[in-house]
């Protein structure tokens, strides 16, 4: 039995031999094709003296297997039908060019169809994807040591970056006290009075402690000497550091040295700015049951505002929340708390003190929790079925229950017992397996409508069911859970609505099915 692909000018692309034939023979078996099926496409299969022809229409080519009569004309329909569903796999068009490109892939999956001697394997088109693709176990692991290597002297840097920073900012305060106060003033008493507008946007952590009040109204007294904060320009290694960070991270100057008292931004995905810059972000934590059920399902939410333009800091916003008793929303302790839950709108107690500038300022968190399942964003089911010969067929399945929502870079970790890896059955979108974790990774680049429902089917060499659990999963989205939204912001005095740049994030901190 032998496989060739035949153009319709008669000429051989690509041809593969299972049984040891004269090249002469093989040109004259192909060169008599064309004549025997003349115009006549209807048929599958044409007899000629001693062997017979099985073929199929790809297109603009034919894919023909030779066989002698004796061959079962069944199994070799089937072996066609299994070649020409490879072909379409590994060939995004069916024509020359693209057949002869990927003729050394075609070959060597042409020899897990078809074994030496011309005899059909029992294979499925998910098996063979799954030969071919074989990695190398001990290649992975040396690839992921230096990913590791990599993150941690990367974790390092910045780790490294930050205390300098920090160290920064004191030696700012003890000898640039009276330079470092912002609009009058302001950024100082505004501090020490509430502990949170100095801190790292990201954080989630309470905004003040009466330790943290006590600690921050000490240092921020003058030194009696100045002559430690004229050591701030004499940082040639701290300099060094950060251009080394940038180079590696291709981030942005964490440390404008011209500038004091300016704190980090957050973490969301930077967007082009304008002087008035509002990053709203949620993190989502879920932990659901193997049954289906939700224990319990947190959304952390919190409003970053930037403004970074001293003459647009009188300002006010105007929130759109959404109408749940079920969402708390706390302020920050020099926002307006009376007038926020009132009208939804976000303005300081001083009405004529600005927001402090070039500063990210935690104004606004939010959370909400709930136990309904139907209230998950997506929802994951996992169906091990032990066959009872030390098997287990397994069917994990996503459905999509919030079907406005796009959620990207989707990754769902599925653990296995045993040592054997799993055979990937069916998949929809991609997949790797981690035999380190012994985890199946599920690869979805986007989840939106148009995609909501999706199935894995694999099988294993083990009838642990409890094996599969727990499974965990990660995304992110461009859209928030709650639809929490900002109207307008308006300068105060003018009440005239100013220009601001927003940008959304949903990110998932836990999400696990026990």
């Amino acid at each position: 039995m032998r496989s060739s692909a035949i153009s319709t000018l008669h000429n051989a692309l690509l041809a593969r031999l299972f049984i040891e034939l004269p090249r002469a023979r093989i040109d004259g078996l192909l060169a008599s094709f064309p004549k025997l099926i003349g115009s006549n496409h209807q048929h599958t299969f044409v007899d000629a003296d001693t062997v017979r022809y099985v073929y199929k229409p790809l297109d603009d080519l034919f894919l023909v297997l030779i066989t002698n009569k004796q061959s079962n004309i069944l199994q070799d329909i089937e072996t066609l039908q299994l070649f020409s569903r490879v072909i379409s796999e590994y060939c995004r068009t069916i024509d020359e060019r693209e057949v002869s490109k990927n003729a050394f892939a075609l070959l060597s999956v042409f020899d897990e169809v078809i074994s030496a001697g011309g005899f059909s394997e029992d294979v499925s088109l998910a098996q063979i994807k799954s030969i071919t693709e074989m990695e190398s176990h001990e290649e992975r692991i040396q690839a992921e040591i230096e990913l590791r290597k990599e993150k941690d002297a990367k974790d390092e840097l910045k780790r490294k970056a930050r205390a300098m920073e920090l160290q920064k900012r004191e030696m700012q305060k003890k000898g640039y006290s009276s330079s470092t106060s912002n609009s009058g003033g302001f950024g100082g008493n505004f501090g020490s009075n509430s502990g949170g507008f100095n801190k790292p946007a990201s954080s989630y952590e309470p905004t003040s402690t009466n330790e943290d009040r006590t600690q921050y109204t000490q240092k921020s007294v003058p030194s009696p000497s100045l002559g430690r904060g004229m050591q701030l320009s004499k940082k040639p290694k701290e300099s060094a550091l950060f251009e080394q960070l940038k180079t590696d991270e291709g981030l942005s100057d964490l440390l404008e040295k011209s500038t004091l008292g300016v704190n980090p931004t957050s973490n969301v995905a930077s967007v082009p700015r304008d002087g008035i810059h509002l990053a709203l972000e949620e993190k989502l934590v879920v932990t659901a049951n193997r049954d289906g059920g939700l224990q319990n399902m947190e959304i952390k939410g919190k409003l970053t505002l930037t403004v970074s333009d001293p003459a647009k800091g009188l300002i006010k916003i105007a929130m759109k929340n959404p109408q749940d008793a079920n969402i708390q929303f706390q302020t920050h302790p020099q926002i307006d708390k009376k007038l926020f839950a009132d009208t939804n709108v976000l303005g300081m107690k001083d009405a004529g003190r600005p927001f402090p500038t070039k500063q990210a300022l935690g104004i606004v968190k939010w959370r909400y929790v709930t136990k309904d399942e139907t209230k998950m964003p997506i929802a994951i089911n996992c169906w091990p079925s032990p066959s009872g010969n030390g098997t287990c067929d397994v069917n994990v399945e996503y459905e999509l229950q919030n079907v406005d929502m796009e959620l990207r870079d989707v990754v769902i970790s599925i653990p296995y017992p045993g040592v054997t890896p799993p055979t990937v059955n069916d998949v929809e979108g991609h997949y790797q397996i981690d035999r380190q974790r012994r985890t199946i990774e599920w690869q979805l680049p986007i989840i939106d409508a148009t995609n909501k429902e999706g199935l894995l089917e694999f099988s294993v060499a083990s009838e642990d069911i409890g094996g599969f659990y727990p499974i965990t999963a990660m995304f992110s989205s461009g859209s928030l859970y709650l639809n929490v939204e900002i109207e307008k912001i308006t300068r105060i005095g003018e009440e005239m609505e100013e220009k601001y740049s927003i940008e959304r994030e949903l990110s998932v901190e836990e999400y696990t099915v026990r």
